[in-house]
């Protein structure tokens, strides 16, 4: 809330004479409890060139991505107590095989901070081994052990499950639409 709107909504509830409800049963008067203030709803019509955030479409791509990595993400939680960022991690090494450190950053679009964490963690639970690269030891190199890919082939079917219930509400033709659309999108994003 803006902190004029704030203020205002704070003097205004100052200024409202002092409640003459009689204290409820078992009360000592003076100890009633204020009420707590009425949020206040900002409405925009739109934000500009934008328009309404909800027709924003980074903002929905952003919102309908977080919801399906998370659904996906408390699957590898529940089951073997695994966060978004580290399966993201573990299925790009099932994927694309032994990455190096920036190729992970690239492949998950996560920050170098985040996957070094995760990747610490990984390590940890013994999913992953990171060792220096031999023709270059500044370069680490991250390989999914036998555990760690187990896990990836247990996960998989629910995985897949879940993306075909996502998708469900669309027909064939729109499947095949947003297949070509996120590809595109894809491939300009890598432009940024």
């Amino acid at each position: 809330m803006p902190a004029k709107t704030a203020a205002k909504a704070a003097a205004k509830a100052a200024a409202k004479p002092a409640d003459k409800t009689p204290p409820k049963a078992g009360r000592k008067p003076g100890t009633e409890t204020a009420a707590a203030p009425r949020r206040v709803a900002v409405k925009r019509a739109n934000l500009g060139p934008m328009g309404k955030l909800e027709d924003f479409i980074p903002y929905k791509l952003s919102v309908v991505a977080n919801r399906v990595s998370q659904s996906i993400g408390r699957l590898f939680e529940s089951r073997f107590n695994i966060q978004m960022t580290e399966w993201r991690i573990i299925m790009a090494l099932y994927a694309y095989g032994d990455l190096v450190f920036n190729e992970v950053v690239d492949r998950t679009s996560m920050d170098k901070a985040r996957v070094s964490r995760a990747q610490r963690r990984l390590v940890d639970l013994g999913l992953i081994r990171a060792y220096g690269d031999p023709a270059d030891r500044r370069k680490v190199i991250l390989s999914l052990v036998p555990e760690g890919a187990r896990i990836c082939e247990n996960l998989l079917p629910e995985a897949a499950r879940r993306e075909a219930w996502f998708l469900a509400v669309l027909d064939e033709h729109e499947h095949r639409q947003l297949d070509l659309i996120l590809d595109k999108l894809m491939k300009r994003s890598l432009e940024l």
